[in-house]
């Protein structure tokens, strides 16, 4: 058979049928095609996470920078292997420092890039680390890669600190939770969220920063894959993993009885007479089986760790869960010893609040949860500042604020003064009640000072509308007296609480006084009243009370604050469906204005404010009205 005789091969099945007529009759060869087409018709390998990142994966960093090595995190096998089930679409992993989450994560970002390729977010908690983790991380991750190495884009803007774009077609974008736009616009097949804990409570005026990232899978229906990773510290990560359908946990399996058991810091057993300052790594500690009673040291339960036991503690019904949680604690870390786990219990269980979250926190791997015997005013008062006098204000303040609760008879104030930045550190330098609005606007037209003899002014008052509820009077008795004290002085703003609403606030135009006779009066010009969402707010009130002194965006108090005024702040709780209740005779009155505070600062924008410097020798500009 001669050349020009040959029998023509077969159209290949995934030339689109338009093509094949055009290419009937003629031979065809696939070594014919460009590079960039034969690289998508590429059929991705079907391979789980861990046998990928065992073949595949190589660690740039650390002590184990070189070929990814199981044995060194062999927890981590059944975390990444269940990423990878197809019915899986968001895992939650919350674990003490230094279990391996991380790199776990970037395990699934690496065998997702490969396997299941697509545009891939990877949200961290600050535009900060965002940079340092792509350039330290995220690129090397993909240059050592024997997978994607060559996957890279050849243009120099292919690979930047904002993207990191393949030849498949999928990008990698870095995105930081603190940026609303660094969220925005595109869509991603997967999302990772590392240290969400570490996260502000919310992005801008918009929503969480967990919500926000979610967003972004809603083009891939039901092919999207999330995946949310950080120690606990009263934020996302354990509720989150909590919420899941299915949630896993470690068990240890004793050497003696051969049962499974979960260990508590009262399984231990510590030489008598010992602090927890006086365990290091010559300390003989030993924990309990709790099904038999007999000691295990540290030898044994490292032996036993190599072989991890993940048992379901949630869900166990579920045979294709579309959401799994991993809970991994101290306890069953590799890299965290024995006597380290005892010194921690022994100062959780002899010392304060801090020492409680610490262990709550980064050994048990929990949100800290307020134990019936603490004192929760003694809670409130460890954020006083002992250096600071009553009615002065701190160094570095941008914006003062005075905010009103308003009662039937009377009112509660306090004086907020606001930090610089994202974080926004709130502190409050003075708090009494007065009789009249006439008293009120002494308070505003009132000089403050810092250490440093500097002089503020209130920049804007905040007052509530609705004037308690008094059961003898009407609700919403002084809202007409409000309302016209507002009209009068604009320096002061009406504020309404609501329970649900769709954003955190908004402005609603007033046209009318209210009023119990029926008689409509029309308010010349309108009046702007902000609408908050109380819920939201008491939400990150209550976070901002678990932030030590001097970590950032946390409260301070003044010297001055008694036990009564921390009270107020611990007299409301929330209940099982996220809506908070103040029992019935305890005083709130603070507890409320620090939730107004948190409002007044979203609607005036104090994280966007920023010092302006007017010329080399010129004054520093810290806010209107406000110099040095």
């Amino acid at each position: 058979m001669t050349r020009q005789q040959a029998i023509p091969r077969p159209i290949p099945a995934f030339v689109p049928p338009g093509a094949r007529a055009l290419l009937a009759g003629k031979s065809i060869s696939l070594r014919r095609l460009p590079e960039q087409v034969r690289r998508r018709m590429r059929t991705p390998e079907k391979i789980r996470v861990s046998e990928h990142a065992a073949r595949y994966r190589v660690v740039t960093d650390g002590p184990h920078a070189g070929p990814w090595r199981h044995d060194l995190a062999p927890h981590t096998v059944k975390i990444m292997d269940t990423y990878s089930l197809p019915y899986v679409r968001a895992l939650w992993f919350c674990g003490v420092d230094q279990s391996g989450k991380t790199n776990t994560m970037l395990n699934c970002l690496h065998w997702a890039a490969d396997v299941d390729p697509g545009d891939i977010f990877y949200l961290m908690p600050t535009e900060d680390t965002g940079a340092k983790v792509t350039s330290e991380k995220l690129i090397p991750l993909v240059k050592r890669s024997k997978r994607l190495r060559h996957q890279m884009g050849a243009k120099d803007n292919d690979t930047t600190l904002a993207r990191i774009k393949l030849k498949h077609g999928g990008t990698i974008r870095p995105a930081w939770a603190n940026s609303a736009a660094s969220m925005a616009t595109f869509p991603a097949k997967h999302c990772f969220g590392d240290e969400v804990d570490k996260y502000p409570e919310r992005t801008g005026r918009e929503t969480t920063p967990i919500k926000m990232i979610q967003k972004r899978n809603r083009l891939y229906k039901g092919r999207y894959k999330q995946f949310f990773a950080s120690t606990p510290a009263q934020l996302f990560i354990h509720k989150g993993m909590m919420d899941c359908r299915q949630v896993w946990e470690m068990r240890h399996r004793c050497p003696h009885c051969g049962q499974l058991f979960r260990p508590t810091g009262e399984c231990l057993h510590v030489p008598e007479g010992l602090a927890a300052e006086d365990i290091g790594p010559e300390t003989e500690i030993i924990y309990a089986c709790t099904e038999c009673g007999a000691g295990i040291d540290e030898e044994q339960r490292l032996e036993l760790l190599k072989v991890p036991e993940w048992v379901v503690i949630k869900g166990q019904e579920v045979l294709r869960p579309s959401s799994v949680g991993f809970h991994h604690r101290a306890w069953d870390c590799l890299d965290v010893p024995l006597h380290e786990i005892a010194a921690a219990w022994l100062a959780a269980k002899h010392g304060g609040v801090t020492d409680k979250i610490a262990w709550s926190n980064g050994y048990e791997a929990e949100d800290y949860r307020y134990e019936q015997q603490d004192r929760k005013e003694d809670f409130i008062l460890r954020l006083r500042d002992e250096n600071r006098p009553r009615s002065v204000v701190p160094r570095g303040t941008c914006y003062l604020a005075v905010i009103v609760d308003t009662q039937q008879i009377g009112f509660h104030y306090a004086v907020m003064a606001y930090g610089w930045g994202e974080d926004m550190p709130v502190a409050k330098i003075e708090h009494d009640s007065v009789e009249t609005f006439a008293q009120l606007n002494d308070i505003a037209a009132t000089v403050w000072k810092d250490a440093d003899g500097k002089e503020y002014r209130a920049m804007s008052g905040w007052i509530d509308s609705g004037g308690g509820t008094n059961p003898l009077a009407p609700k919403h008795s002084r809202t007409n007296e409000v309302y016209r004290f507002c009209k009068e002085f604009p320096f002061w703003r009406p504020l309404k609480g609501q329970r649900s609403m769709e954003n955190g606030w908004l402005v609603k135009l007033m046209d009318f006084y209210p009023s119990r006779s029926g008689r409509m009066e029309k308010i010349p010009g309108g009046l702007k009243r902000y609408n908050i969402n109380v819920t939201l707010y008491k939400d990150e009130l209550a976070g901002k009370l678990q932030k030590e002194p001097g970590n950032p965006g946390a409260i301070s108090l003044d010297a001055g604050t008694t036990s009564n005024y921390a009270a107020q702040l611990c007299a409301e709780y929330r209940d099982d469906h996220g809506f908070w209740h103040c029992p019935k005779g305890k005083a709130n009155h603070q507890w409320d204005i620090w939730v107004y505070a948190m409002a007044a600062a979203d609607i005036i924008g104090i994280r966007r404010l920023r010092p302006e410097r007017q010329g080399p020798q010129g004054p520093i500009v810290y806010s209107k009205g406000v110099r040095a």
